[in-house]
């Protein structure tokens, strides 16, 4: 049972339980200017410091400043030291997808720079005020155009994931084979991630579903590590015989139904692959969780779940994008079915961030304010929405979400979900990010265009009401 309490949808309950979370208020959107906006990333310390980074294009060379755009915030996100200056780190071959993350233990922030024939890795150890090339030479430049920190060869999304003990992982979708690829390194990126991890996809049926060109692509969605040091990395594909059926359809490639878990308890050396979703038997190209990238997150208490936009339905390539989560308290080996959570209309780009304690979940995503539910109509109308559950482990968990800046329009059209395919309708980029702070507090950043056709910029909003508990 859904519950929609105010005007435009502007509070949203499913399955009002016991668990639902408490009502959900949020500050004013920061917007960060001084750089373009699309897909950024969002990370936080235990001191509340908060890191945004977005790509600016590639080669960033063209743009005149070194790699992507970075901003810090050190009063949780309330305002940025540079929120109307950009602070840019990275290669000036680079400046494409972009990534940060703060080590848990040591405070480090690594920065990723995608160049395509690698990644530019950066690392700043004062809180996001300079940064230096990770390797074994020192870096005169600071990560200023040149950078010879390079990691990971032919290289498309790269994902950093930081442990304790200065283990930190570069995972990515390699361009040509669309394999999902990861190196590690153990010395906080002094060995310039040198070590390379086992095959991610060692299951053959599953293998047998990696697309094998760039149209079908696999997306692999960012990871994480729980206490005990063990990886999980996400990765959703179509399958070979749903992509001739699409092109014979007219569409570039199949719909993303298969959801799979590489898991490994070894720092990566080996993996185990385990199937979350099989969408193909429900039907041919009748199932989606690519609009467009997924989210994979872990609670305090160890249990994963993912979050995706797209269909679950009975006919093909159905006009439709819905929100569904799925989660597993088994560390990734089962996983419940998709559970559609939302208001009525189109979701897009979601984001979603595990809360301190078991079966907390912060959730975002764009939302249609105008009831279209085809997310590539031309009169929808976006905003954004957050919130999120204390039961998020059930079957059936229950949301408490709300536009986390009523009344405003963030963008307006269609949303592209075929990425670098994409014709038009890919102003915000891919995804949006979401993270938790040391009081519980989720933070969401998004990209959005104010003035259709116009200057993309990036926000960043904080949750001031209804946070997780801590203990």
């Amino acid at each position: 049972m859904a519950l929609v309490v105010g005007a435009g949808a502007a509070l949203f309950a499913v399955s009002a339980l016991p668990g639902q979370a408490a009502t959900p208020a949020f500050s004013k959107p920061v917007q960060l200017v001084g750089a373009g906006g699309g897909e950024p990333g969002i990370a936080t310390d235990k001191k509340n410091n908060v890191y945004v980074n977005g790509p600016q294009s590639i080669p960033s060379i063209f743009n005149g400043t070194p790699g992507v755009a970075v901003w810090a915030s050190h009063n949780d996100g309330a305002g940025f030291a540079n929120a109307n200056k950009a602070r840019f780190a990275g290669s000036y071959i680079g400046g494409g997808d972009s990534d940060e993350v703060v080590a848990p233990d040591t405070g480090r922030v690594y920065l990723a720079d995608l160049e395509a024939v690698g990644t530019a890795v950066c690392f700043s150890d004062d809180h996001g005020t300079t940064f230096n090339s990770v390797g074994p030479f020192p870096d005169p430049g600071h990560c200023g155009g040149v950078v010879v920190g390079q990691a990971g060869p032919s290289n498309d999304r790269p994902w950093l994931t930081a442990d304790k003990k200065g283990v930190v992982y570069l995972t990515y979708h390699e361009f040509t084979t669309a394999q999902p690829l990861a190196f590690r390194s153990d010395n906080g990126g002094a060995d310039a991630f040198a070590h390379p991890c086992g095959p991610l996809v060692t299951d053959p049926a599953i293998e047998a579903n990696i697309p094998t060109d760039v149209t079908g692509g696999t997306l692999v969605s960012k990871p994480v590590v729980d206490g005990a040091g063990k990886l999980y990395v996400m990765f959703t594909t179509t399958t070979q015989d749903q992509n001739l059926a699409a092109l014979a359809d007219n569409k570039l490639s199949g719909t993303f139904s298969q959801v799979y878990m590489a898991v490994s308890s070894d720092h990566c050396q080996t993996f185990k692959n385990y199937t979350a979703f099989d969408g193909h038997k429900l039907g041919s190209n009748t199932v989606q969780f690519g609009d467009i990238f997924n989210a994979l997150t872990i609670d305090g208490g160890g249990n994963l779940y993912a979050v995706a936009a797209g269909f679950v339905g009975t006919k093909p390539f159905p006009p439709v994008a819905n929100l569904y989560v799925l989660s597993s308290k088994d560390h990734g080996k089962t996983w419940t079915k998709p559970f559609s959570i939302g208001p009525v209309g189109a979701h897009m780009l979601p984001a979603a961030f595990g809360g301190p304690k078991a079966g907390q979940l912060a959730v975002g995503f764009f939302h249609t304010t105008n009831g279209v539910t085809d997310p590539n109509a031309g009169n929808a109308t976006w905003t954004y929405m957050g919130g999120g559950s204390n039961n998020a482990t059930s079957a059936t968990p229950s949301f408490t979400l709300t536009d986390v800046d009523r009344g405003a329009v963030y963008f307006k059209g269609a949303i592209c979900t075929m990425g670098i395919l994409c014709t038009s309708g890919r102003d915000l980029l891919d995804f949006t990010s979401a993270t938790v702070d040391g009081a519980g507090c989720p933070l969401f950043t998004f990209a959005g265009e104010p003035v259709p056709g116009g200057k993309v910029f990036n926000y960043v909003t904080r949750q001031t009401a209804g946070c997780f508990r801590t203990r």
